[in-house]
């Protein structure tokens, strides 16, 4: 199926493919959201993942609520959101959040 990625998206699309090639894995998926749910709207946000990932828009969307929502995780997600934020810093994430 050919993807349709707006043009003010592209740029999170391509990081999202450079830092997670093989796709997401599901303990990276919210603190992913977590993170770039700083930088973008929600609904940027949940189109995105939705293009990359396959899942419905408005899955997603609530997922992004949710994130928006959650005051602290745990100290395994913790882990895992430095450990995400780390795939996303050595594929340029500092380059896009100047494009922003």
């Amino acid at each position: 199926m050919q993807r349709t990625i707006p043009a003010h998206l592209v740029s999170t699309y391509q990081l999202l493919q450079r830092a997670f090639p093989q796709g997401i894995e599901e303990q990276e998926y919210l603190p992913l959201l977590s993170i770039l749910y700083e930088e973008m709207s929600d609904r940027s946000l949940a189109q995105v993942i939705a293009e990359f990932t396959g899942k419905e828009y408005p899955a997603v969307l609530n997922d992004v609520y949710r994130v928006g929502a959650a005051e602290a995780f745990s100290s395994r997600v913790e882990e895992v959101l430095k450990s995400v934020k780390q795939k996303l810093i050595c594929c340029d994430y500092e380059k896009w959040l100047l494009e922003g």
